[in-house]
């Protein structure tokens, strides 16, 4: 699997021939939100306001075919293996770490290949004016968690441009998610919990409810929204 890889490792860096084929998107105040501590960074946003008074909202996904292409081994691997499975203290990955964690985790600072879809969107309504599609270049400014992400959009002081890129982003977001509601849309919801795990034996010795703050829905209703249009 690590052979269909780039021999450079972590050292790859995207090459001239690629970045002439791609939009070029480095300039936008790209961000990602996750949960603490994640790695494998899969997908960002930026939000900003058009001349027109529009939205533009991007959602970049890693580019995983960049690597991954069909019937190689690690296509063959990932195939065999169907999924990434989470336990408490260890997972089992489906794709190796140098491509999740490395090749193609969108962390801040760096060039990263991905494949953005790019809305406009009426900013009364919140209904999508305009999309399209292009496999791009992007340079995240910040890797956020969650409540990193929250803790900015809640500081009234904070008027960054990432800031209000966020901001900007869950205003429609919660006007989307309304209106997914309000159209039958499904929500299965249950306490999710997280564990405490020692250092020595890897056993758990606390456990506590997972806080959720707005920063997750406003992601999911922008994973949905890429989602949706892609397929229709």
């Amino acid at each position: 699997m690590l052979d269909c890889l780039p021999k450079e490792g972590k050292e790859w860096r995207i090459s001239p021939e690629e970045e002439a084929r791609r939009w070029d998107l480095r300039h936008l105040e790209v961000c990602s939100v996750d949960p603490p501590g994640c790695k494998d960074i899969d997908d960002a946003l930026h939000c900003i306001i058009l001349e027109n008074g529009n939205y533009e909202v991007g959602v970049h996904i890693a580019d995983v075919s960049h690597f991954v292409k069909a019937n190689t081994e690690i296509d063959k691997e990932a195939a065999r293996r169907c999924t990434t499975v989470y336990m408490v203290d260890r997972r089992t990955d489906m794709l190796p770490g140098l491509l999740t964690e490395t090749l193609c985790s969108l962390v801040c600072d760096v060039d990263r290949c991905a494949f953005s879809t790019i809305f406009e969107i009426d900013s009364k309504t919140c209904e999508t004016v305009n999309v399209k599609f292009g496999k791009s270049i992007i340079r995240s400014r910040k890797s956020l968690s969650y409540y990193m992400a929250q803790d900015m959009m809640d500081d009234s002081k904070n008027k960054e441009p990432l800031t209000e890129s966020l901001r900007g982003l869950l205003k429609i977001a919660t006007v989307l998610k309304e209106k997914r509601n309000k159209n039958g849309a499904l929500t299965l919801s249950s306490p999710e919990v997280k564990f405490k795990i020692d250092k020595q034996s890897q056993n758990p010795t606390d456990v506590s409810e997972y806080k959720h703050v707005d920063a997750h829905y406003m992601i999911e209703e922008f994973m949905l929204l890429a989602n949706i249009a892609v397929a229709e």
